[in-house]
């Protein structure tokens, strides 16, 4: 049996808000997969309802990313499930990208 490999499954923009859609698991052998995000925007979302395992290198990948958007871009992840919110909070990556529970939530959130 294999592991479910990270995808990307939407990326779409509305009113200048980003959202990227991940789902699987997100470790070493397939956080590579993580592409770089459209900046072009006021605001992204991350909705990481889907992913189902965040490792170290998971972490390490939404480093990357927050590093990517510019620092005045607001970045939000949407996680409602122990599997995602416990690594964020544990690593202290919840002070880089805070965590909500539904997109709702992070559209207030970046406004």
């Amino acid at each position: 049996m294999s592991n479910p490999v990270v995808a990307v499954v939407a990326e779409h923009t509305e009113q200048d808000l980003r959202i990227v859609t991940v789902r699987g698991t997100l470790d070493l052998s397939s956080s590579i997969h993580l592409a770089p995000v459209d900046t072009s925007v006021r605001a992204v979302l991350l909705d990481l309802r889907d992913v189902d395992f965040l490792s170290s290198a998971g972490i390490a990948a939404l480093i990357r990313v927050r590093n990517d958007v510019p620092p005045h871009t607001p970045l939000v992840a949407v996680a409602d499930h122990q599997e995602v919110v416990r690594p964020f909070e544990l690593s202290g990556l919840d002070r880089l990208i805070p965590v909500v529970p539904d997109l709702e939530t992070g559209r207030r959130r970046v406004e």
